[in-house]
């Protein structure tokens, strides 16, 4: 007669646990990542002003005068994908147009300062990155920009697929990103103030969550383990296969309701998409029309409570999305403006089991995974 007390029990052990383990004091993320002894771990300062686009300052080293240095602006995106540089600003730092119109940059440096092994005088440092490819492309208008920016690349093209060695790490809200790299791309100026680099932001604020959201791969591309829209966590497609739901994280889209979708996936979803209001978008190399349609629920899987065990869903109601219409892939963008909206210190981090995006948020935004929607029956 006594088991159903003695479970009752454990179950409010629980309980009481989970309470003590969301009240306590606010504390880091994560734990710096330390480089073995033949890497330096840096850290590059990023910005979305002046372009509005996530961005860092760099060097691109003249073709013909290898004293000679070009100052840019490179657009980075933390989603896997092509580089790409516009046919004019190409030619005016020098380079022959290929005729494949995919030109590889020789080198491209980074000024940044190093986090570990701690030297013993400056901070200051650079990295090299080298045989870069881009694809050169004609924006239109005549324009010489990609994203409002001389440059753009991507993850794919910072760690060549090594993510889990370099461990990047995007500090969304501190607005830098740390990685680790070769010693031998790194050249130390000993230069800059000698004085602790900041830490990363933690809020005080002990009512608010701390959550991780753990990543699968899609087609080479990190996306969340579970995502859903208006219930649905799968679709159908015209040949009969289903699809998930695939949710990715961009630093380049920038949207202001922070959620993008294609126009493959509105189709199987079902999602009414407004007519006669399109929006033109900037692309890498072309205009995107884009057109905006509402949803009723959105939702990510994470996890949370003591040690980030604890399956909850963030779910946001009633939100604003815009839709790709010239892309029929399947494929979900989340961007700053949603990270800015739902959550604080945001950090996406790739650590040797995988991408996973980490932050804190108001209790209320999650939900157990019971509420999810059961899958229909074929």
């Amino acid at each position: 007669m006594r088991a159903p007390f003695r479970l009752a029990l454990s179950f409010a052990m629980f309980g009481l646990a989970f309470a003590a383990a969301e009240a306590q004091e606010p504390g880091p993320l994560l734990k710096p990542a330390m480089p073995p002894t033949s890497s330096t771990r840096v850290r590059v300062q990023t910005s979305e002003e002046n372009p509005i686009f996530f961005h860092f300052a760099a060097k691109v080293t003249d073709p013909k005068q290898k004293d000679k240095s070009h100052d840019v602006v490179v657009a980075f995106d933390c989603l896997p994908g092509k580089g790409y540089v516009s046919l004019k600003k190409w030619k005016s730092w020098g380079f022959e147009v290929p005729a494949n119109r995919v030109g590889v940059l020789p080198e491209l440096v980074i000024p940044c300062s190093q986090l570990a092994p701690k030297l013993s005088k400056g901070r200051d440092t650079e990295v090299r990155l080298t045989n870069i490819k881009l694809e050169i492309v004609e924006p239109p208008g005549d324009g010489d920009t990609v994203l409002l920016s001389d440059l753009l690349i991507s993850i794919q093209e910072l760690t060549r697929g090594a993510d889990r060695a370099f461990e990047t790490r995007v500090y969304f809200g501190d607005k830098f990103m740390e990685f680790t790299v070769p010693n031998a791309v790194v050249k130390r100026l000993g230069t800059g103030d000698d004085t602790p680099l900041p830490e990363p932001a933690v809020s005080p604020d002990k009512d608010l969550l701390p959550v991780v959201g753990p990543m699968t791969i899609y087609h080479g591309v990190p996306t969340f383990s579970y995502a859903s829209v208006d219930g649905q966590a799968t679709y159908k497609l015209p040949e009969g296969k289903n699809e998930t739901i695939n949710v990715g994280v961009t630093s380049t889209m920038n949207w202001p309701d922070g959620i993008m979708m294609t126009i493959g996936t509105a189709r199987g979803l079902g999602i009414m998409v407004e007519q006669g209001k399109d929006l033109k978008g900037i692309g890498a190399g072309f205009d995107a029309m884009v057109g905006k349609a509402k949803l009723k629920e959105f939702r990510l899987g994470f996890l949370t409570g003591s040690n980030l065990k604890v399956p909850k869903d963030l779910v946001v109601k009633d939100v604003t999305i815009v839709v790709d219409r010239n892309n029929s892939s399947h494929f979900v963008w989340i961007g700053p403006r949603f990270l800015d909206a739902h959550f604080t210190d945001p950090v996406y981090a790739c650590e040797p089991t995988g991408w996973k995006l980490y932050g804190r948020v108001k209790p209320e935004l999650l939900m157990d995974i019971k509420t999810r929607t059961p899958p229909k029956k074929p």
